[in-house]
């Protein structure tokens, strides 16, 4: 049966429907509040782009999105703005789905995993925040198209750097990084990002020798490039245009020490939680980092055994990720490094696990990830907006789709059906506490 974009979108769409609609049914303030335009509490951030889609002024919020919406709907007065975000935000929020699923199918082998993805992609609670007229809607919508072109830029390409076909790739890779530095802060993230992929890349080529460096640096490195030029490019203009109005180039910056943030270590935040969906934020990047380059390692430099998590593992993984980490790391030393003989149950990688190492959009995904998380928990004591960078945008999800694949199917698949679970009790959660005006991210 050939697998359809279209249907699996429609599937996954209808069961974000169903969650909201069961949260509309406990809550119909809900329904009302999201279409109506009179003041309403559950603004939260979007009273301050409702306020700039009307009058465009430098803070610490960035332009593109409300002036979008002031183009598009040429809003009169603040509430109606609000309504514009909303609506607008929700429309890119489902078309994000099947690009999802697009950029998935072009990387992903097995038609489960990227369903089961897609639809946590789509139905975690943090997406919630992709509807009610934050800057995830549209961020995560040129993130996917920025995504899905960067994917076409591969080094098994025939086609050389200095074809046109080239040209045609780079110009919209450096419009849309642009775009998305005119979104919201991306321009460090990016840079990070794209630098790291690039030097993971080289790195592993030396045990390699599969690919002349020379021609890793020259296509990768051109994209990190245009990359951090574009993002650099989309700031500047910000940067400029507040420079003309507040005298400050970097006034955006300077804004956010109002909202108590300073760069400090603050070790509390990595072992009391704040927040449950704060404290997995924190962790389940950096362990996707782990599990990545471990992967990297056996199917590149020495073949290492993969222990199959116990049921009590996998509940502290979600539960308390630092005692996981502790207590895995335990069993993978003992099965890697040590000639005791154990009972522990080891897993293999599949063909696709080759892949891993030497892709450029997989290593950006999942460094983009992990540089919002260091970023804010060696900024901000109280890991403001972190679930919602994480979980609200499709990095960190691409990154699991590809390290998924990794590992048999069947497997798998049981774990993301447990996980997409409790995502959807949790997604209803999250509009009831959106209702009442509880602090969701």
């Amino acid at each position: 049966m050939k697998f359809s974009i279209f249907l699996i979108s429609i599937f996954i769409t209808l069961g974000f429907i169903l969650c909201t609609v069961i949260a509309i049914i406990i809550n119909p303030h809900i329904f009302t509040s999201f279409f109506s335009n009179s003041p309403t509490k559950l603004f939260y951030d979007i009273e301050h782009y409702s306020n700039l889609a009307i009058y465009q002024t430098c803070n610490a919020f960035y332009p593109l999105w409300p002036w979008l919406i002031n183009k598009l709907a040429k809003p009169q007065i603040v509430d109606d703005a609000a309504l514009y975000f909303r609506v607008f935000g929700g429309l890119l929020s489902l078309i994000s789905i099947p690009l999802f699923l697009f950029l998935l199918v072009q990387n992903i082998k097995s038609y489960k995993i990227i369903s089961l993805v897609t639809a946590i992609y789509a139905m975690n609670p943090l997406s919630v925040f992709r509807m009610i007229g934050y800057t995830e809607g549209i961020f995560s919508f040129l993130s996917l198209i920025f995504l899905i072109i960067l994917n076409n830029f591969k080094v098994t390409s025939k086609t050389p750097i200095k074809h046109v076909k080239s040209i045609y790739l780079l110009t919209p890779i450096f419009i849309l990084s642009l775009m998305l530095s005119l979104t919201r802060p991306f321009l460090i993230q990016a840079a990070f990002a794209s630098i790291f992929a690039l030097v993971s890349i080289l790195v592993i080529n030396r045990f390699q020798n599969s690919t002349d460096s020379l021609k890793i640096l020259k296509i990768y490195g051109i994209a990190t490039l245009i990359i951090c030029l574009g993002a650099t490019v989309g700031y500047c203009i910000y940067g400029y245009y507040c420079l003309e109005s507040r005298g400050d180039f970097f006034a955006p910056f300077h804004d956010q020490e109002n909202w108590r943030k300073q760069l400090g270590f603050y070790p509390h935040l990595f072992f009391v939680p704040i927040t449950y969906a704060d404290f997995i934020s924190i962790y389940l990047p950096f362990i996707a980092l782990i599990t990545s380059w471990l992967i990297s390692i056996s199917t590149n430099i020495r073949k290492l055994i993969f222990v199959i998590p116990n049921l009590w593992q996998w509940i502290l993984l979600f539960a308390y990720p630092p005692a996981f980490l502790a207590f895995y790391g335990l069993d993978f030393k003992t099965s890697n490094f040590t000639s005791k003989t154990n009972n522990l149950r080891g897993i293999n990688l599949t063909q696709s696990a080759k892949k891993l190492s030497t892709s450029y959009v997989f290593w950006f995904c999942i460094y983009f990830a992990l540089i919002h998380t260091a970023i804010i928990v060696f900024s901000d004591q109280k890991l403001t907006s972190l679930r919602r960078f994480i979980f609200g945008t499709p990095y960190f999800f691409f990154a699991i789709a590809y390290i998924s694949q990794c590992f048999p199917s069947r497997k798998v698949s049981k774990l993301l059906l447990w996980i997409l679970g409790i995502s959807s009790i949790w997604l209803v959660q999250y509009w009831l506490d959106y209702a009442n005006g509880v602090w969701i991210g």
